[in-house]
């Protein structure tokens, strides 16, 4: 039986013996879309219509569509839209730059031909960090974007940066609410440059953003109505502050979230972009329930997954398709079989643009399914069976923790790192999850797992031997 019916089964059945271990290529094919070339496909939003068209917004201020094999526009002139979401057959609403637009086909001919304005409240002088991301909607109607602060050493008082805001221009560096309406609702400061705003499958808001200025590297971060996310530059437009200059670093640190999961810098990413929530229920693999989160410069795709501990979240991000895709994963989506769509941009961070898809074959790949906290250490689970006299042995889990500084300047490095060595090892009874037993557990610290030695029980290495968990809290 063909385990994927995406898939020929003879081409499945090369694909197998063309590798002689379970290896991540052999689990995701990725396959790339022809592209006319008279079409810059910088995509910066995508969804789907109810009678299967993919639709895409581009940088470059196009709407295009695809379907069977053809691509055809159905609108232009727009303002560097990153943000889209589809509505009924020919309706859509787009996060431009300075506003955020409902658009409908209103004659039925396949292009768009009436644009509204739904709010353009925030402020927006041109200056080139200004982007303005999207678009996802809650089950009440209310739609959420985000916006990038200004590349510019700050009008905004706070020293040090070169991203700020100016006192007449509103809201940059926030997640935005708009309802139904059109009405804005400013939801929560403190963001950088902000490419990616997800929905959970529970309703959630969270956002990743970009290593700089007060942002040690990429993340990902819940956000609740009113939380300051870091950058204390959104603050000036905080009616909750009169003078939010004046508060100290210590004041700063008590207010400021802390993200619920780092993705370290030049490891796990460079340019964090959208996160997307498997909800395919195994149509893309044993990831279900996991981030999926996109990354611009380094082209890659990344996995976290999340618990609540003391009710906040916090992961672990592990490397998912590395050095696959030659170019910048800008955006994602599920479509109705599972196939996971993954749309480029380059934008002077990574050569590359276009349309690939990405189908899993049925064959899981051996690689670390996710990482749980513990009262005294960690349970790491995959997602095969471990070789039992590899795996209980201590010496194959290199471990270490470390911190990365809220600071002024261009991101930062790991400080205060410190190997940690198991005290103990409990290899599950099917073999599929061990626990490591700590000398002790910190808070506000990252821990690193590099565990290149373990094999599977059938002798396969792991495809990706690392992952880095966040961990803001501990277990009470």
């Amino acid at each position: 039986m063909n385990p994927h019916p995406h898939l020929p089964a003879v081409i499945l059945i090369g694909i197998l013996a063309a590798l002689p271990s379970v290896s991540q290529a052999q689990s995701y094919v990725v396959e790339s879309i022809q592209v006319p070339e008279d079409i810059r496909l910088e995509v910066g939003g995508m969804g789907f219509w109810p009678d299967g068209s993919l639709v895409m917004c581009t940088r470059r201020g196009e709407v295009w569509t695809y379907k069977n094999g053809r691509f055809d526009r159905y609108a232009f002139g727009l303002h560097e839209p990153l943000g889209l979401l589809t509505g009924k057959q020919g309706e859509l609403w787009l996060m431009q730059r300075s506003e955020l637009t409902h658009v409908t086909d209103e004659d039925g001919d396949g292009e768009g031909d009436l644009f509204e304005t739904l709010n353009q409240d925030w402020g927006y002088t041109g200056n080139y960090h200004q982007y303005a991301f999207g678009l996802v909607r809650d089950q009440k109607g209310n739609f959420y974007g985000t916006t990038g602060l200004g590349f510019y050493r700050g009008g905004d008082r706070f020293k040090g940066t070169w991203l700020g805001t100016l006192d007449d221009i509103k809201y940059r560096g926030w997640v935005l609410k708009f309802t139904p309406q059109g009405k804005m609702v400013p939801f929560a400061p403190g963001l950088r440059a902000p490419n990616g705003i997800g929905l959970s499958p529970d309703g959630e808001i969270f956002t990743t953003d970009n290593q700089g200025s007060y942002i040690a590297c990429g993340w990902l971060m819940h956000v609740r109505a009113g939380d300051f996310l870091g950058h204390p530059s959104g603050l000036i437009d905080d009616q909750r502050f009169s003078e939010p200059w004046n508060l100290s670093r210590d004041q700063l640190l008590k207010l400021r979230k802390r993200p619920a999961a780092f993705l370290p810098h030049g490891v796990m990413g460079n340019s964090t972009s959208q996160p997307l929530w498997d909800t395919t229920n195994g149509k893309f693999g044993p990831f279900q329930g996991q981030v999926l989160v996109g990354d611009v410069q380094n082209g890659r795709l990344s996995r976290i997954c999340l618990e609540k501990v003391d009710g906040e979240y916090q992961g672990a991000a592990i490397p998912f398709i590395y050095n696959r895709f030659g170019g910048g994963v800008n955006r994602l989506i599920f479509d109705k079989t599972g196939v996971l769509w993954v749309g480029f941009t380059g934008r002077g961070w990574a050569a590359g643009e276009g349309l690939k898809k990405v189908t899993f074959t049925g064959v899981a790949p051996a690689d670390i399914l996710r990482i749980n906290l513990l009262k005294e250490g960690f349970r790491l689970t995959f997602t095969r069976p471990l070789d039992r006299a590899i795996a209980s042995n201590a010496d194959n889990y290199s471990i270490r923790h470390f911190e990365l500084a809220w600071q002024a300047a261009y991101g930062t490095s790991p400080s205060n790192s410190a190997t940690v060595k198991p005290t103990s090892v409990l290899l599950s009874e099917d073999g599929m999850s061990v626990q490591l037993k700590l000398p002790e557990l910190l808070p506000e610290k990252i821990y690193e797992f590099r565990v290149d030695g373990l094999r599977t029980a059938t002798g396969n290495a792991l495809a990706h031997p690392l992952a880095f968990y966040t961990a803001n809290r501990l277990v009470k």
